[in-house]
């Protein structure tokens, strides 16, 4: 749903600008305001796990995005559909790191042939998604490049109640680090922002300012050891190093921030 939904709104923000009489620099934050949020949640993902537990997470982390998605569609402006764009994209940051985690606790031994089956609608769905809008865009309303996502989003969150592990007894009171939270974020916010204004001043100063507030976040994680929000340890192995280090070159050259070429037909 969130591949799908991520792919299916980036082509179609023209549309929207038109609908809903917005401009093409105001529409752009439908897209720009989801990724933001979306980088603000990862870091808290691991401690809410500990914290209430995976399933608990992931049924609310997905009634919210389905929430989300249903405000989206019923949006009556530019500006409310940003701002749903945003909720959306809260929901949307705990969900994403979780869906590995989860296949893993429930697979076991069968996790090589679990995680094939898995990541065929992860590669479908951004070759479906152009498809699906365009189909939207020429026989129905844009409201249900959003409220697509609501019959989906009700079937899968009755078939997670029933069907994910239960592990709540593994839960854990572990204390939010809040130091590094309000390091990280930001710091993760002002990144993409910045770099994706490089040419401009304000990208520069927030590429530098994001540097600086990632440096202090190693040096505090780095002090705290497993009581930091993200335990950098876990880089010390070599499977995990080399599994996470070259992850951003997948997504990062087209985060999705950047102004889309308008010209194009």
């Amino acid at each position: 749903m969130t591949q799908l939904s991520t792919t299916m709104v980036n082509v179609s923000l023209l549309s929207l600008a038109a609908e809903l009489h917005a401009s093409l620099s105001t529409i752009q934050w439908v897209t720009s305001g989801y990724l933001l949020a979306l980088a603000v949640m990862l870091p808290l993902t691991g401690w809410l796990v500990d914290r209430i537990g995976a399933k608990a997470l992931y049924l609310w982390s997905f009634a919210a995005f389905t929430l989300s998605s249903t405000l989206c569609g019923l949006a009556w402006s530019a500006n409310a559909l940003i701002a749903f764009r945003v909720l959306q994209g809260m929901s949307g940051g705990l969900l994403a790191p979780m869906v590995q985690m989860m296949i893993a606790r429930a697979a076991g031994k069968h996790m090589a042939r679990i995680m094939g089956y898995a990541v065929v609608p992860i590669l479908l769905a951004p070759i479906l998604g152009p498809v699906i809008a365009g189909a939207i865009l020429q026989f129905a309303s844009w409201r249900w490049l959003f409220l697509v996502n609501l019959p989906v989003g009700a079937v899968a969150i009755v078939l997670a109640i029933f069907f994910l592990p239960n592990d709540r007894e593994e839960t854990q009171r572990r204390d939010l680090d809040l130091v590094g939270f309000a390091l990280l974020s930001p710091g993760l916010v002002l990144f993409l922002y910045g770099s994706d204004h490089m040419g401009e001043r304000i990208g520069q100063i927030t590429v530098a300012l994001s540097v600086v507030l990632l440096a202090m976040f190693f040096k505090v994680a780095i002090r705290k050891g497993d009581r930091a929000l993200i335990d950098l340890r876990l880089f010390k192995g070599k499977t995990f190093a080399t599994s996470a280090v070259p992850a951003p070159a997948f997504g990062g050259p087209n985060g999705g921030l950047s102004d889309p070429d308008w010209s194009s037909p």
